[in-house]
């Protein structure tokens, strides 16, 4: 089992993979036809709201006790699931 440290670490690790992920995607936007295009701006601003939402639970997550960092954790594992889902998602939607 990761300890605190090593999770926030991870997760950090993960955020900034994504946010290359999605600079390239913002890239590829420009590719689109333009009745496409509209759907694809309003899932890669969805997909930077859920980027932002990891990135507070990162810092919600650095702050937390010791003593209630497993809890925590199973909390946290649930936003993050959801993110990477989302992020697999508008990936396999607009390849």
């Amino acid at each position: 089992m990761l300890t605190k440290d090593e999770y926030v670490a991870e997760m950090k690790k993960q955020l900034d993979a994504w946010s290359l992920e999605i600079d390239a995607l913002q890239e590829r936007a420009h590719e689109i036809k333009e009745e496409a295009k509209v759907k694809y701006e309003e899932q890669l601003v969805a997909l930077r709201a859920k980027r932002e939402e990891g990135e507070k639970k990162l810092e919600e997550m650095q702050a937390v006790a010791e003593n209630n960092w497993e809890q925590f954790k199973a909390e946290s594992d649930h936003v993050w699931e959801a993110l990477k889902d989302s992020f697999n998602t508008f990936k396999s939607h607009f390849k």
